[in-house]
Protein backbone atom coordinates (compact mmCIF):
# COMPACT_ATOMS: atom_id res chain seq x y z
CA UNK A 1 0.00 0.00 0.00
CA UNK A 2 1.60 3.39 -0.72
CA UNK A 3 1.82 6.55 1.50
CA UNK A 4 -1.06 8.09 -0.42
CA UNK A 5 -3.94 5.21 -0.02
CA UNK A 6 -2.24 4.83 3.82
CA UNK A 7 -3.44 8.36 3.79
CA UNK A 8 -6.75 8.09 2.09
CA UNK A 9 -7.39 5.00 4.81
CA UNK A 10 -6.62 7.24 7.73
CA UNK A 11 -9.09 9.84 6.85
CA UNK A 12 -11.70 7.38 5.26
CA UNK A 13 -11.58 5.64 9.00
CA UNK A 14 -11.03 9.03 11.08
CA UNK A 15 -13.95 9.71 13.13
CA UNK A 16 -13.58 13.55 11.98
CA UNK A 17 -11.01 16.01 10.50
CA UNK A 18 -7.13 14.73 11.40
CA UNK A 19 -4.99 16.63 11.83
CA UNK A 20 -1.18 17.26 9.42
CA UNK A 21 0.03 16.68 12.43
CA UNK A 22 -1.10 13.62 13.23
CA UNK A 23 -1.16 12.58 9.58
CA UNK A 24 2.29 13.15 9.19
CA UNK A 25 3.59 11.39 12.50
CA UNK A 26 1.22 8.02 11.95
CA UNK A 27 2.70 7.98 8.69
CA UNK A 28 5.98 8.85 9.49
CA UNK A 29 6.69 11.99 7.23
CA UNK A 30 7.08 15.04 7.57
CA UNK A 31 4.08 17.91 7.60
CA UNK A 32 5.45 19.43 4.64
CA UNK A 33 5.20 15.79 2.67
CA UNK A 34 1.81 15.29 3.79
CA UNK A 35 0.24 18.76 2.53
CA UNK A 36 2.52 18.09 -1.07
CA UNK A 37 0.51 14.42 -1.26
CA UNK A 38 -2.94 16.04 -0.14
CA UNK A 39 -2.57 18.55 -3.21
CA UNK A 40 -1.10 15.65 -5.43
CA UNK A 41 -4.70 13.62 -4.24
CA UNK A 42 -6.41 16.79 -4.94
CA UNK A 43 -4.91 16.78 -8.56
CA UNK A 44 -6.33 13.59 -8.53
CA UNK A 45 -9.74 14.27 -8.19
CA UNK A 46 -9.85 12.97 -4.17
CA UNK A 47 -11.97 15.50 -2.52
CA UNK A 48 -10.17 16.36 0.56
CA UNK A 49 -10.86 19.90 2.37
CA UNK A 50 -8.69 21.81 4.50
CA UNK A 51 -10.95 22.55 7.75
CA UNK A 52 -9.59 24.37 11.02
CA UNK A 53 -9.13 21.02 12.87
CA UNK A 54 -7.54 18.95 10.01
CA UNK A 55 -8.16 17.45 6.75
CA UNK A 56 -11.31 15.35 5.94
CA UNK A 57 -12.40 13.51 3.03
CA UNK A 58 -15.86 14.13 1.33
CA UNK A 59 -17.57 10.44 0.98
CA UNK A 60 -20.60 12.05 -0.59
CA UNK A 61 -20.33 14.18 -3.31
CA UNK A 62 -24.01 14.41 -3.61
CA UNK A 63 -24.84 16.11 -0.44
CA UNK A 64 -27.04 19.11 -0.45
CA UNK A 65 -26.20 22.18 -0.15
CA UNK A 66 -27.48 25.50 0.72
CA UNK A 67 -26.74 29.36 1.38
CA UNK A 68 -28.41 30.89 4.66
CA UNK A 69 -28.26 34.66 4.69
CA UNK A 70 -29.30 35.46 8.68
CA UNK A 71 -28.60 38.34 11.06
CA UNK A 72 -28.03 38.37 14.76
CA UNK A 73 -26.24 39.42 17.57
CA UNK A 74 -22.69 38.24 18.60
CA UNK A 75 -24.46 36.89 21.66
CA UNK A 76 -26.90 34.86 19.44
CA UNK A 77 -24.02 32.89 17.70
CA UNK A 78 -24.11 29.79 20.10
CA UNK A 79 -27.79 29.49 19.61
CA UNK A 80 -27.89 29.25 16.13
CA UNK A 81 -25.38 27.06 15.65
CA UNK A 82 -27.14 24.93 18.21
CA UNK A 83 -30.28 25.11 16.07
CA UNK A 84 -28.05 24.01 12.67
CA UNK A 85 -26.03 21.37 14.39
CA UNK A 86 -29.03 20.20 16.32
CA UNK A 87 -31.04 19.52 13.06
CA UNK A 88 -28.00 17.71 11.32
CA UNK A 89 -27.01 20.45 9.44
CA UNK A 90 -23.60 20.94 8.80
CA UNK A 91 -22.23 24.93 8.69
CA UNK A 92 -19.43 24.85 6.43
CA UNK A 93 -18.25 28.24 6.53
CA UNK A 94 -19.42 32.25 7.35
CA UNK A 95 -19.27 34.64 4.58
CA UNK A 96 -20.19 38.28 4.32
CA UNK A 97 -19.65 40.65 1.30
CA UNK A 98 -17.07 43.24 2.77
CA UNK A 99 -17.58 46.89 1.17
CA UNK A 100 -14.24 47.49 0.72
CA UNK A 101 -12.78 43.92 0.43
CA UNK A 102 -15.27 42.26 -1.18
CA UNK A 103 -16.35 38.57 -0.28
CA UNK A 104 -14.10 37.38 2.99
CA UNK A 105 -15.15 33.79 3.38
CA UNK A 106 -13.88 31.80 6.72
CA UNK A 107 -14.08 27.73 7.13
CA UNK A 108 -16.05 26.39 9.57
CA UNK A 109 -16.91 22.57 8.94
CA UNK A 110 -19.11 22.72 12.29
CA UNK A 111 -21.41 19.36 12.00
CA UNK A 112 -21.08 17.77 15.54
CA UNK A 113 -21.83 19.02 19.01
CA UNK A 114 -17.80 18.54 19.90
CA UNK A 115 -17.40 20.78 17.07
CA UNK A 116 -19.14 23.51 17.69
CA UNK A 117 -18.02 23.12 21.69
CA UNK A 118 -14.24 23.41 20.13
CA UNK A 119 -15.51 26.32 17.69
CA UNK A 120 -17.35 28.32 21.07
CA UNK A 121 -14.18 27.82 22.63
CA UNK A 122 -12.38 28.93 20.20
CA UNK A 123 -14.37 32.40 19.96
CA UNK A 124 -14.22 32.92 23.68
CA UNK A 125 -10.46 33.07 23.75
CA UNK A 126 -10.50 35.09 20.40
CA UNK A 127 -10.09 38.84 20.86
CA UNK A 128 -10.99 39.53 16.85
CA UNK A 129 -14.64 40.27 16.10
CA UNK A 130 -16.74 38.07 14.11
CA UNK A 131 -17.89 38.72 10.23
CA UNK A 132 -21.12 39.64 10.88
CA UNK A 133 -19.67 42.42 13.24
CA UNK A 134 -18.44 44.46 10.32
CA UNK A 135 -22.05 44.15 9.33
CA UNK A 136 -24.24 44.83 11.68
CA UNK A 137 -24.98 41.11 12.28
CA UNK A 138 -25.67 39.93 8.41
CA UNK A 139 -23.55 36.79 6.91
CA UNK A 140 -24.05 33.88 5.51
CA UNK A 141 -23.62 29.98 5.84
CA UNK A 142 -22.94 27.64 3.38
CA UNK A 143 -24.80 24.65 5.09
CA UNK A 144 -24.64 20.84 4.25
CA UNK A 145 -27.36 17.48 4.61
CA UNK A 146 -28.62 15.22 3.77
CA UNK A 147 -31.47 16.69 1.92
CA UNK A 148 -33.67 19.86 1.74
CA UNK A 149 -35.71 19.13 4.92
CA UNK A 150 -33.16 19.64 7.30
CA UNK A 151 -32.21 22.83 6.47
CA UNK A 152 -36.12 23.39 6.02
CA UNK A 153 -36.63 22.66 9.43
CA UNK A 154 -33.22 24.17 10.88
CA UNK A 155 -34.66 27.38 9.20
CA UNK A 156 -38.03 27.13 10.78
CA UNK A 157 -36.80 26.99 13.97
CA UNK A 158 -33.98 29.82 13.47
CA UNK A 159 -37.43 32.34 12.61
CA UNK A 160 -39.47 30.84 15.74
CA UNK A 161 -36.74 31.94 18.00
CA UNK A 162 -36.28 34.96 16.24
CA UNK A 163 -33.30 35.18 13.68
CA UNK A 164 -34.21 37.03 10.72
CA UNK A 165 -33.18 35.46 7.78
CA UNK A 166 -32.01 37.01 4.67
CA UNK A 167 -32.23 35.88 0.94
CA UNK A 168 -28.62 35.86 -0.14
CA UNK A 169 -29.52 37.65 -3.36
CA UNK A 170 -27.49 40.78 -4.69
CA UNK A 171 -29.47 43.49 -3.41
CA UNK A 172 -28.81 42.17 -0.02
CA UNK A 173 -25.53 42.18 -0.21
CA UNK A 174 -23.76 45.28 0.83
CA UNK A 175 -21.08 46.25 -2.43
Amino acid sequence: MTRREQLLDILRLGAGPVSGEELAQRLGVSRQTVVQDIARLRQQGVAIFSTPHGYRLNLDPAVYRETLGIIHTPEQLPRELEILVGHRVTVEDVWIDHPVYGRVRGRLDITTPKDLARFLEMRARSPIPLFSEVTGGLHYHTLAASGPDAVARAREVLREEGFQLVDPTPQNILC
